[in-house]
């Protein structure tokens, strides 16, 4: 009788760590959201100790937050694009040619805080507006539901690594609760 009882204890315990989850690199958040991490995922939805939750997409696949979606369809490096002004310390200018959707409900227009190029240092930087190359997005009006296909221009020091740091519409950096990263090769 002692052994059947420790057999039937045994496979309850085993039970109960299977269904827990096991180990991972993220833990599952207490609230049932996303599991908590320390660093980004090479894709998924995490929540950093920043309480931010970020969604990346890796290359080549979708970004997808509550009112947006953006994929990168390219990118090329060039020398010069023309721009009001030239940050100083320019080199290199990364032109982003994407798929923007709205997925809420209403206009909305892509403003100029909402989609920077960020490098694997976790530095932002911002897009030229105004610049001069067809289909320019920042400043866009886009209606719901219907993709757009455009540019974003960034201009940099150098050639980077990293992934386009998107907020929601409506969204501020200060502020956002939910941000997205799509990355790029």
């Amino acid at each position: 009788m002692i052994r059947r009882a420790t057999v039937l204890l045994l496979l309850l315990a085993m039970a109960a760590s299977a269904c827990s989850g096991g180990g991972t690199a993220a833990t599952r958040a207490a609230s049932g959201g996303p599991p908590t991490a320390t660093t980004l995922p090479p894709s998924g939805t995490v929540r950093l100790p920043d309480g931010i939750t970020y969604t990346v997409a890796a290359p080549g696949q979708t970004l997808a937050l509550d009112n947006l979606s953006l994929r990168i369809e390219n990118l090329r490096w060039t020398r010069h694009v023309q721009v009001p002004a030239v940050p100083p310390g320019t080199s290199i200018y990364a032109v982003f040619t994407v798929t923007l959707t709205n997925t809420g409900d209403a206009d909305a227009t892509l403003g100029p805080t909402q989609v920077w190029v960020r490098n694997d240092g976790n530095r932002p930087f911002l897009a030229a507006g105004r610049a001069g190359v067809p289909r320019q997005l920042v400043g866009a009006k886009l209606a719901p539901g219907r993709p757009v296909r455009g540019r974003l221009v960034y201009p940099l020091p150098g050639k980077i690594t990293g992934g386009l740091l998107v907020y929601g519409f409506g969204e501020l950096p200060a502020t956002a609760k939910h941000v997205g990263i799509a990355r790029y090769d």
